[in-house]
């Protein structure tokens, strides 16, 4: 995927949303031939660093100030994805404050303008030091706020832990590729983890048409991991992330699916 244009005002004005243009590439596709869903999180996460980069408040001035930025929650309501060399945009902007949460929403849409996915997230600034979250108004007066447009219509919700029994279960041991910058592992690899608790059959049987995730605690180089699938009822599913040394809830993950017409 390659990077075509920029909309927006220049960065001294303050960037109020910015849109990039790719085509699905064969490495992000999934065996459906649609973007897979881990890419779409990759792309989340990069258009949001480059944006808040621009905005002078991106990775490297909030490392100035002691500060990282942390991926808290998501929600992503999907129409339908891009499938292999298809043209699609996706657009980004900061959508507002909620408490301690940065908000920040995305849309996907085709090369026509249709509008196949929309996402809410919300993300904390927390200190290097003591791993603690810090209030977003610490750097609030760099935020070019664009809360009248909204991609969703509620923020990505605070999701219970699943109670239900446990269809199937996996581990794993992270590795150095699940590591980034921070020093832990990437946000990405959740949604990767998640996806994987289904069987190919399963995956082919649905459409993923809503994702909501939590994440609820940092995974480092080296964690044991187990993951459970879980069934919510009524096309739900749950992702139950766990490091097995002190049995601390690493993320949650639900599934809305919609059963595919044969």
């Amino acid at each position: 995927m390659t990077n075509q244009k920029q909309h927006g005002h220049t960065p001294t004005d303050g960037i109020r949303a910015l849109t990039r243009e790719f085509a699905v590439s064969s490495f992000h596709s999934d065996f459906t031939g649609h973007l897979s869903l881990n890419s779409l999180f990759h792309l989340f996460q990069e258009i949001a660093w480059e944006h808040a980069k621009l905005n002078q408040f991106g990775y490297e001035n909030l490392q100035e100030h002691g500060f990282f930025w942390v991926l808290s929650r998501v929600k992503v309501e999907i129409d339908q994805l891009p499938r292999w060399t298809e043209a699609f945009s996706l657009k980004t902007w900061p959508s507002g404050i909620e408490g301690p949460f940065a908000l920040r929403d995305f849309v996907v849409s085709d090369e026509w303008g249709k509008r196949l996915v929309n996402a809410t997230s919300s993300w904390l600034i927390v200190d290097v030091k003591s791993r603690r979250p810090q209030r977003p108004d610490v750097l609030f007066s760099r935020f070019p706020l664009e809360d009248v447009e909204r991609a969703t219509s509620v923020n990505a919700p605070r999701l219970p832990i699943p109670q239900e029994a446990v269809m199937r279960s996996y581990d794993l041991v992270t590795r150095i590729s699940d590591i980034d910058v921070n020093m832990h592992v990437n946000n990405t690899r959740y949604i990767e983890w998640a996806v994987n608790a289904f069987s190919q059959e399963e995956f082919k049987d649905f459409t993923v048409k809503k994702i909501d995730i939590n994440y609820l605690s940092e995974c480092f180089f080296g964690d044991n991991v187990t993951i459970q699938l879980i069934d919510l009822h009524n096309h739900e599913f749950g992702v139950l992330i766990t490091r097995k040394s002190d049995r601390k809830h690493l993320a949650v993950v639900r599934f809305l699916t919609e059963q595919n017409v044969k």
